[in-house]
Formats: structure tokens, C-alpha cells, sequence
């Protein structure tokens, strides 16, 4: 590469450049981090399988800082002698010849660090940590149980890069959640490749920031939407469409259950303005109200004020199309792909 060149990198450049160097980002195997993510990429990762994208993504590369951030942090409290000097930090591992790599662990605590954005964030103060969070951090867990450790408790923090906001979720060892780990990890073993689940979105940050993102989604139609390859694996037009008509009628009753609960428990809410929390006897959740009163773009009248100034209301094309499916009833006149109209 020119000087020039290099000397044009912007700093998202520079950052995703030094996360492609380190030697955690370009380990090839199969490790913890992956249990329970998805399936096709854990099946490429097992078989060995040489990437096609270069992975990474800047919200990874701002948790790995604070990782690192984290560790020389706890290295120097250590040294100081304020926590245990047999504590483990950034520790490598292996259960069952799958590598991972703790953060901290004082016995009988072991701690994983978790950065998310403040949307994920919410979502996990409901539901709880996702299974791949479990599977991996049980999987440390074995690790050291098997080298003769202790583990009662595991605690993971949570940190949202957006906000800052902080959330910690703690559990007792369990040790289903390892059993359920290397089942999946069978599972995955045991099917062939090409009859792996996609188990992300060609469009989510997933996919975007995956290494094997070319070669999971090839064989899409050109100008067609990635997922296109599905119908290429299995070309049963009326399955799909009987999928898509049955989607939309599980949505909309879903949005007519939703909205008709919502309507039912604001005989509940204390609050005209602000956010309150009501418990909720015999739920395992509790309610939290937000009432607020944003202020949003009028734009009825945004128009008027143009068109008073005799000037059209600025507006962008897309530079991708648009692609509007519904479900019609079938005429004569319509066409029949790879027959006659």
C-alpha cells in the first residue's frame, strides 16, 4: 500500500486494522465465544474452513478497549495486592477441546465482561442473558472445575457503549447449561454444512460483521435479497408463500393481543408523566410505565411552508429499490416464472 493511501485511512480504518492483527482475531478455531450463536458459522469454524470476509466490527473493537481496559485495571490492583494474587485475568482455557478466555476469576467468582448497546441492554434486564452468554460462561466454568477450582458463582457485566449504563446479572453454577452446549456443539458436528441453519439475518450486524459471510449467503440470484439462495436450496414457491401468509397472520394477531393487553393494564399505571414500576403479583415481571410527550416533525404543515414559498419539499431517492410483497388473489393474467403469462 502507497503512503498516500495509508495516510488517507480513517480512524474506523485504523481501529478495525488493529483488531485484524491481534492474535485473539485471527485464531481459526472453534472457541466458547461462538457456543450458541450460530449454527452455520460454528459448522464452518469445526470444519476448518478458510474465512471469506475479514470480520470485525467497531462496536467489537470499542469492547475489546474496554476489555483491555478492564484487565490492566485488575493486573494493577493485583499487584498491589487488593485483590488475591492466584486470581485468574484474561485467562485462557479448554473444556471438552474448545478454547476460551475468561476475564477474571477469584475463587469461587467467576466474572465476564459484556459490552452491548442501551437498546440490547433493556432487552436483557427483562429476559436475562441469552443462551450463548450461559453456554460460554459455563463453559469457563467447567474448565476450571475440571482443573480442580471452585466455581459457585457467575457474574456477568453488562455495560452499554452508547449510554454507560451498567448491569450486572448474577446465577449459581449450572451444570445443564454445559450439557446443553455440547449438545448443540454435536448437533452442529453431526449435520452436514449446506443443512445448517443461517441462524442470523443477512442484514443484522451478525452477518454484516462475519467471516464467513460470502459463502454462507452464496448462490443468491443477482439484484435479489441474499436470502434468495433459500429458494435456490429449495425451490417450493407455494411453501414459502404459505410461510409468508402465515407469518402475517401470527403478526397481526400478535399486534392485536399486544395492543389490546397494553390497553388492559393502563388500569395499572400511577403515573400522567415520568416513568413508574408497578409489581405485578403472581408475574414474574413487573410493569414499567414511561409517559413522555415528544415532539416530532410536523410534516402537514412543513409542506404547507414550502409550497408558501413556492419551493417543492426536499427529498432523497433511495439508491435501493423498495420491494413490496403482497398476497393477491391469482387471475389468468399473472405470471408464471419459468412458464408462460
Amino acid at each position: 500500500m502507497t503512503p498516500t493511501a495509508t495516510a488517507e485511512r480513517t480512524t474506523a480504518d485504523l481501529l478495525l486494522e488493529w483488531d485484524r492483527r491481534r492474535p485473539r482475531s485471527q485464531q481459526t478455531m472453534f472457541g466458547m465465544s461462538e457456543l450458541g450463536a450460530c449454527r452455520r458459522r460454528a459448522g464452518y469454524r469445526l470444519a476448518g474452513t478458510v474465512p471469506t470476509n475479514s470480520g470485525g466490527s467497531l462496536q467489537a473493537v470499542m469492547g475489546t478497549g474496554i476489555h483491555e481496559a478492564a484487565a490492566s485495571a485488575l493486573r494493577d490492583l493485583q499487584a498491589d495486592g487488593l485483590i488475591p494474587a492466584d486470581a485468574l485475568i484474561e485467562h485462557e482455557v479448554a473444556f471438552a477441546g474448545i478454547l476460551g478466555h475468561l476475564d477474571m476469576y477469584i475463587e469461587p467468582d467467576l466474572t465476564d465482561i459484556k459490552t452491548t448497546s442501551d437498546r440490547w441492554l433493556r432487552k436483557l434486564k427483562v429476559q436475562g442473558p441469552p443462551a450463548s452468554h450461559l453456554w460460554q460462561t459455563h463453559g469457563y466454568a467447567a474448565a476450571l472445575i475440571a482443573e480442580g477450582r471452585k466455581v459457585k458463582r457467575i457474574i456477568v457485566d453488562y455495560l452499554a457503549r452508547d449510554t454507560g449504563e451498567q448491569w450486572r446479572w448474577t446465577g449459581r453454577f449450572d451444570p445443564q447449561h454445559v450439557r446443553d452446549a455440547l449438545n448443540w456443539v454435536d448437533e452442529v458436528r453431526a449435520t452436514p454444512l449446506d443443512d445448517l441453519a443461517r441462524d442470523h439475518q443477512p442484514d443484522s450486524a451478525w452477518c454484516q460483521h462475519c467471516p464467513f459471510r460470502d459463502l454462507c449467503w452464496e448462490g443468491a440470484l443477482i439484484g435479489r435479497d441474499p436470502r434468495s439462495v433459500l429458494f435456490v436450496e429449495d425451490p417450493d414457491a407455494a411453501a414459502w408463500a404459505r410461510k409468508l401468509a402465515d407469518a402475517r397472520t401470527r403478526k397481526s394477531q400478535a399486534e392485536a393481543d399486544e395492543k389490546e393487553a397494553k390497553g388492559a393494564l393502563d388500569a395499572l399505571r400511577p403515573n400522567t408523566a415520568g416513568v413508574e414500576v408497578v409489581a405485578v403479583p403472581g408475574f414474574d415481571k413487573a410493569l414499567k410505565y414511561t409517559v413522555s410527550f415528544p415532539e416530532r416533525l410536523d410534516s402537514t404543515q412543513v409542506r404547507k411552508d414550502y409550497a408558501a414559498a413556492g419551493r417543492p419539499v426536499p427529498t432523497r431517492k433511495s439508491a435501493k429499490g423498495e420491494v413490496k410483497l403482497e398476497l393477491v388473489d391469482a387471475g389468468p393474467e399473472v405470471f408464471i416464472p419459468g412458464g408462460e403469462a
